[in-house]
Formats: C-alpha cells, sequence, structure tokens
C-alpha cells in the first residue's frame, strides 16, 4: 500500500474490488467443502478433497499476500511442510492440521461478513461518487434521458436535474464517512483476518524452538570443525616444529659430547629460529580463535585495522559508539572479515564500505562494495558460513545484490552491549 495517506485512501476502492472478487471465491469454495465432506465417505470423494483444501489454501495464501500489503505487514504460512503418500494419506494429513481449520473459518468469515463488509464499503463509496457527478451528467451526457435512475426513494422521485441537487448533501455525506471511517473499517477486518490466517504463539514457539535447534546444530558443527582445525594445525605446524627443535638441541647435545662446539653452536642457531618460527605459528593460531586487535583496540578499531590490510580501499563509518560482548565481537569480526575475502574473491569491486551501527535493539554490519554483483547464499559458500555462524547469535543476514552491482550484505544481531566497566546493559 501506498505510504501517503491521500493516495492509500484513494487506492482502497480498488483493493476492496480485490477483496469483494475473493468474497465471491470464498462462497464457491465453502459450497465446494461442504458437498466435498458429504461424498469423502466415498473413494472418489478423497482426492476432491484434497483438491480443495489445497484450493482453500492457495485462496488462504492469496489472501495473506494482500492483507498483508494493505496492513504493511508479512503474514508468514503457518502450514508444516506437506506430507508424500498415498492421497488418503495427504487428505489425512490436510484434515488433522490447526491451519487448515483455520483457513476453513477464515474462509466462511470472509463468505459471509466479509461480503458484507467490502459491499458496505463499496456502496457507500459508489453513493458518494454517484450522487456527486449525477446533475453533471443529467446536463451533459444523458440530457436527453427520460428521467434519472435510482433517484425513486418512495417518499419522493428526484426526477429532474434540478431536484438531483437535493442529493448532494447525502453524497457529501458518505464521501466524508467514507474518507474518514472508511479505511479504519477494512483495517478492522484484516486484523480480523490476521487472527486467523496468522501462525498461532504455539505455531511460532514451534517454528522458534526449531530454529534454535537447528542455530545450536549449526554451531556444535561450526565448533567440531574448528576443533579439528586447530588439532590439525598444532599436530602439522607447531608440534612438529617442536619435535624437530627436540630433534635437533639433541644432535647439538652430541656434538657437544663429542667435542665440536662449532658444529653445535650452528644446530642451537637453527634450534632457535625454530623456536621462533613455532611460536609465530602459535600466534597466530591463537590469533585465529580470537584476535588481540578485538581486545586492544575493540570491534571498530579491529574493523579499521582489517580495512588497512585490506587490498582493495575500504573505508569504515562507526555509529555504534558501544562495545559488544567479547564472543559477539569476535563473531561479527570474523564474518564481517568473510564479507571482505569474498569480495577479494569474486566481487571485482573498485572501493568497500562497511557501516557500523545500532538502530534499536538490533546491532547492523552493512558491507557494500560497487562489484559486479551476483552475490548468492552458496550451499558451503562463504556467505552461507556467516549466516551459520551468526544464527548462534539469532544473527541474520541479508543480500541485495542485483546482477552488476553494487552488492550490500547486511548482518544484524541483537544488541547486547557493555558498558566499559564490563556490566551488561
Amino acid at each position: 500500500m501506498p505510504a501517503n495517506p491521500i493516495t492509500r485512501r484513494l487506492a482502497l476502492p480498488g483493493w476492496s474490488v480485490l477483496r469483494f472478487s475473493l468474497t465471491l471465491v470464498a462462497g464457491a469454495l465453502l459450497a465446494a467443502a461442504i458437498v466435498t465432506g458429504v461424498f469423502v465417505i466415498f473413494w472418489i470423494g478423497i482426492p476432491v478433497a484434497v483438491a480443495v483444501l489445497l484450493a482453500i489454501r492457495f485462496w488462504a495464501n492469496t489472501q495473506r499476500r494482500i492483507i498483508g500489503e494493505q496492513l504493511g505487514i508479512t503474514i508468514p504460512a503457518p502450514y508444516r511442510p506437506r506430507a508424500k503418500g498415498r492421497i488418503d494419506q495427504q487428505a489425512l494429513w490436510l484434515i488433522r492440521e490447526a491451519a487448515t481449520w483455520r483457513d476453513f473459518a477464515w474462509l466462511a468469515i470472509d463468505a459471509t461478513l466479509g461480503f458484507l463488509v467490502n459491499l458496505l464499503y463499496l456502496g457507500v463509496f459508489s453513493v458518494a461518487v454517484y450522487y456527486l457527478v449525477q446533475p453533471v451528467l443529467l446536463v451533459t451526457v444523458f440530457r436527453s434521458a427520460q428521467s434519472p435512475f435510482v433517484n425513486d426513494f418512495g417518499f419522493y422521485d428526484f426526477d429532474t436535474p434540478a431536484k438531483t441537487l437535493m442529493l448532494v448533501p447525502l453524497a457529501l455525506a458518505c464521501g466524508v464517512a467514507w474518507w474518514r471511517w472508511g479505511e479504519l473499517f477494512l483495517r478492522w477486518y484484516s486484523h480480523l483476518g490476521v487472527l486467523l490466517l496468522g501462525p498461532t504463539s504455539k505455531a511460532l514457539l514451534t517454528a522458534r524452538v526449531s530454529e534454535l535447534r537447528q542455530a545450536r546444530d549449526q554451531t556444535a558443527d561450526h565448533a567440531a570443525a574448528e576443533l579439528r582445525r586447530i588439532e590439525r594445525d598444532l599436530h602439522d605446524g607447531a608440534q612438529a616444529r617442536i619435535a624437530a627443535l627436540s630433534l635437533t638441541l639433541g644432535m647439538a647435545e652430541e656434538l657437544l659430547q663429542h667435542g665440536r662446539p662449532d658444529q653445535a653452536a650452528a644446530l642451537v642457531g637453527e634450534a632457535r629460529q625454530a623456536c621462533s618460527d613455532a611460536l609465530e605459528e602459535i600466534r597466530q593460531l591463537v590469533r585465529g580463535i580470537h584476535p588481540p586487535v578485538l581486545a586492544d583496540r575493540g570491534f571498530t578499531g579491529a574493523l579499521q585495522a582489517m580495512a588497512l590490510d585490506h587490498p582493495l580501499p575500504v573505508s569504515v563509518v562507526d555509529r555504534l559508539a558501544d562495545k559488544l560482548p567479547a564472543p559477539l565481537e569476535a563473531a561479527a569480526y570474523f564474518a564481517t572479515n568473510e564479507v571482505l575475502t569474498n569480495i577479494t574473491k569474486h566481487a571485482e569491486a573498485g572501493q568497500v564500505q562497511v557501516v557500523v551501527g545500532r538502530f534499536g535493539q538490533k546491532v547492523v554490519i552493512e558491507v557494500r562494495d560497487d562489484g559486479v554483483g551476483g552475490a548468492t547464499f552458496a550451499p558451503g559458500g562463504g556467505l552461507d558460513g556467516v549466516r551459520r555462524r551468526l544464527a548462534a547469535f539469532d544473527g541474520t543476514v541479508e543480500v541485495d545484490s542485483p546482477p552488476g552491482g553494487p552488492t550490500t550484505v547486511t548482518m544484524t544481531m541483537p544488541a547486547v552491549v557493555v558498558d566499559v566497566r564490563g556490566a551488561d546493559n
């Protein structure tokens, strides 16, 4: 629906005509459902029942889209994944689902009350328009007509153009009522539809539990993969260097025992260099777990350091002004780093901008580039990994990347912040 109040009210009659046509469809579906219910005791009625129930579901989804556009909200479909199997099993599954009966309840309401609501709204609008333009039409287009239509009220017949002017106050009253209360009237009825077409609190809770369970499983898998990576890096890197260091020192000890100090000193020098290499490798490994720059400079300072090391020109806009908890900082840091890495690999961008801010109860990080676009959530890809990483913190990732660019990756997380003394806010 248009945001401008005047445009929105002027568009409402068209929406009401569409809703009125859907009430007629609702009446037909309601009659079909009643007839099908009678014949469902026969086997031939089962596939017909499935077809009717799926048609009702399609009609309900259409209502969700239209009502959602009218109210400026999104009404999610509350259905569970459709069962597969024989036609009688599908019919039983549809009948047992609570959302089916809620759709049927709204079908009955819309076929009766919805018909009257939209008829009343369109009737008031039509009266206002008809009696306002009728005097002008009678003296121009319909000058040769015998008498005006729909003007005999029983107690008086407004049968001349001059007499029709007496109906202008009625038209103005209907117009004022339509302008003042028509939108509220339709919105009230639409909110009634939201109660039945939207998911129940139980369904929302079930979906939320499912999302949290999936996020937990993904986090556990990610943690296990990280542990395997750390173990592999330690085994193949630092552990191997330390083992070689031990052998080198052993050889140096033997050389000293045999009176060859010059060769022993050379081996000690190699051991010292190997020790430095192992220490640097361990530091790099620790930096991959929790970058020290986060503890030293905070999240924004870490992003600025990341921007300086990036091969592309990256600007950081800080609108956060709050310190985040360490786990959330680390997740946001690595997620942003992964997005920047993807840009380097695939975007062919010339410049990048990172905007960090807090909006209400959310921390939002936007990464924008002027590359070729076309970024998607490919399974196992970088953006998919970012989404799985942030899901553990109840975060979301959205990608706006039309072909040809530009691309905007928006990461949103709950705005749990801490003050400088470390107390949660």
